[in-house]
């Protein structure tokens, strides 16, 4: 079954480690993740923004591979992403950015540690992007991917515009998603999302958010972390409702 939903934070640590000792990578971290995930390309364009030494471990979501013995032993909740940093495990997109942001990063830029303005903000834009886009995109893609449904109702097309209204609205007065002056992980996590879903539906009616897509896509990973990732979802997403609806026609007559 093709997941990749956020869950709620999931932290298991098998030993107390000092903070002194968590500073280091004793072991490379593995990411385990997939491309068609908006959740897992976030983390994966985090990684890439703080130049990370972390193995990255596709899991096969088409074929199941979420739901195998050995992944459920690391994510009881068969999602992606999931992060696993020596005896540390994460399994939430948000909680493993700002895990390692503050664990790993030169700087603060991203989360600052002294603005609570900015962070509650940045915090006040994840919680966005988890309660008001992740379930809008899961009600447009796992009916066509996984049920069979032969169409996109004409609710669940108005409810991801109206996330578009709600997104332009963040950059009305400012450049950045949270920031006047700088990108930050609200960006890249909602960055994620906006990459697919304005490939499937029309957005000149929204100069403010068409003007933050192409400034992010300047970022020196965007191709590698999300065009091709997003790409690949709308592709399969294109071609599997295109079947559905091959199926239905072919069942009717």
């Amino acid at each position: 079954m093709l997941m990749y939903s956020y869950t709620k934070s999931f932290f298991v640590s098998l030993n107390s480690t000092s903070k002194e000792d968590r500073s280091k990578m004793s072991k490379t971290p593995i990411y385990y993740y997939h491309l068609m995930s908006p959740p897992s390309r976030a983390g994966l364009m985090i990684i890439k923004e703080l130049d990370l030494n972390i193995k990255l471990q596709e899991i096969d979501l088409l074929n199941s591979e979420n739901f195998s013995e050995e992944f459920t032993k690391i994510n009881p909740s068969q999602t992606v992403p999931s992060l696993v940093d020596d005896d540390f495990i994460v399994c939430d997109s948000h909680a493993i950015c700002l895990y390692l942001i503050e664990k790993y990063a030169k700087n603060d830029k991203l989360y600052p540690k002294d603005d609570i303005a900015l962070r509650t903000k940045i915090n006040d834009r994840l919680f966005f992007d988890a309660s008001f886009l992740f379930p809008r995109g899961y009600n447009i893609m796992i009916p066509v991917l996984m049920q069979g449904q032969s169409f996109i109702p004409e609710e669940n097309i108005n409810q991801f515009y109206r996330a578009f209204k709600v997104v332009e609205s963040f950059l009305e007065n400012s450049k950045w998603i949270a920031s006047n002056d700088q990108m930050t992980l609200a960006d890249i996590a909602i960055f994620a999302w906006m990459e697919c879903y304005t490939q499937l539906f029309t957005i000149e009616d929204y100069p403010k958010l068409t003007a933050w897509l192409n400034e992010m896509r300047k970022l020196s990973y965007y191709e590698e972390a999300n065009k091709k990732g997003a790409k690949l979802q709308v592709e399969t997403f294109q071609r599997v409702l295109e079947n559905n609806k091959k199926k239905i026609l072919n069942e009717s007559v």
